[in-house]
């Protein structure tokens, strides 16, 4: 039935973004960091918030959305200075 595989679907995507956050964790970046926060919060959001780019037959949206918007934001977003 439709209830149960909703349930299952969101504890299925919720465990994934957990163990994501795991791993950025153990190896060494901090998510409170205001670079970081911002890469993860966005790709978070525009991947479970249901947003979607384009129109037409052309249409991003879901993992495929959040994918470029979290490598648009590595590329574009300034990384910290060492020393700081």
């Amino acid at each position: 039935p439709g209830p149960v595989m909703g349930g299952i679907m969101t504890l299925l995507f919720g465990s994934i973004a957990v163990v994501g956050m795991n791993t950025l964790v153990r190896a060494g970046q901090s998510l409170t960091a205001p670079r970081n926060l911002v890469v993860v919060s966005l790709i978070l959001v525009f991947g479970i918030g249901g947003m979607q780019f384009g129109g037409g037959q052309f249409t991003l949206q879901g993992v495929s959305l959040a994918a470029l918007v979290g490598i648009a934001l590595n590329w574009l977003l300034p990384r910290e200075r060492e020393g700081e």
